[in-house]
């Protein structure tokens, strides 16, 4: 069962994502959908609306966990399961590290997760500079963070040959502006 577009707001509502994070996760939604329909049009097996779900909702513990040390992505995860959603969850549970390297729904939010740095699209190299700027503490850290960066290079190349996209041009989404409404209208 995957939540409607109505369901999942009422959870990030009943859950109190913050405004910056809704605002992110709506271009993760806007990014991984981009990329979902490149790929379904290349005659992958992609479930949007598992995608769009799911990338509208990966975030939905994040600030529960800020702080505490707590895993956003297993607590979010859980957090859906218990709601009836098994398989937003699975995908919620991979957005930051995936279990395997298979072209489907949790590598496309996950991607699209690491391609919007707060609500603007931005290079892999971009956001990893950020990411590195800002969690590598200490050397274990920078080196999670780098080789984390090899896998999302290796997802890119996957994604591009499947489908042929320029994932470069996402960036042309910077263009929408995150204050519309979530179907585009």
């Amino acid at each position: 069962m995957i939540p409607t577009l109505d369901e999942s707001l009422r959870l990030i509502e009943l859950h109190r994502m913050p405004g910056h994070i809704f605002a992110h996760s709506i271009m993760v939604r806007r990014v991984a959908l981009a990329i979902g329909s490149s790929l379904l049009a290349s005659n992958r097996d992609i479930d949007l609306r598992l995608v769009g779900s799911s990338a509208l909702l990966h975030d939905i513990c994040k600030m529960e966990c800020i702080g505490n040390g707590g895993d956003h992505a297993l607590k979010g995860m859980e957090l859906l399961c218990r709601y009836g959603y098994p398989r937003v969850g699975d995908v919620v549970g991979q957005h930051v590290r995936l279990r395997t390297l298979a072209l489907d729904e949790a590598m496309v939010v996950n991607y699209a997760d690491k391609r919007v740095m707060h609500t603007r699209v931005v290079s892999l190299d971009r956001r990893f500079v950020d990411l590195m700027a800002r969690y590598g503490t200490d050397e274990g850290r920078r080196e999670r963070i780098l080789g984390h960066h090899r896998v999302c290079l290796q997802m890119e190349d996957m994604i591009v040959n499947a489908c042929n996209a320029d994932l470069e041009g996402l960036e042309g989404l910077n263009l929408i502006p995150v204050d519309q409404t979530l179907d585009g209208g």
